[in-house]
């Protein structure tokens, strides 16, 4: 068989298997650790954003099926708005959501929060 290089450290080995990409099973779990903490590094602001979005939702929520509650309200509680997960149509209308929560405009600068 012919030498390979590892991807990690750039020894190079003669692989066991044809398939066989690192020289060893500790070379290959910490590369793709590596590889995931990136991924979750590149993520990591806009996750930070996300998750306080979803928290003051909650938050507003409560126990309650739904709530109602301003614009200025919402911002004034740390709610970022141009941090969502997905935008989509009901009944004609638009809604936003964060996760699990929505927030549907209703035309007065004033949204109703609800759970998906």
């Amino acid at each position: 068989m012919e030498k390979r290089q590892d991807p990690l450290t750039g020894e190079e080995f003669i692989p066991a298997r044809r398939n066989q990409r690192f020289a060893s099973r500790e070379n290959q779990v910490r590369y793709n650790n590596l590889v995931a903490q990136g991924k979750r590094d590149a993520k990591r602001e806009v996750d930070r954003v996300l998750d306080m979005n979803r928290t003051i939702l909650l938050r507003l929520l409560g126990e309650a099926k739904s709530a109602t509650h301003s614009q200025e309200y919402l911002a004034g509680a740390g709610f970022d708005f141009s941090a969502f997960t997905q935008v989509f149509k009901v009944d004609g209308g638009q809604r936003i959501s964060v996760y699990d929560m929505a927030l549907k405009p209703l035309g007065d600068g004033r949204f109703t929060i609800t759970r998906c």
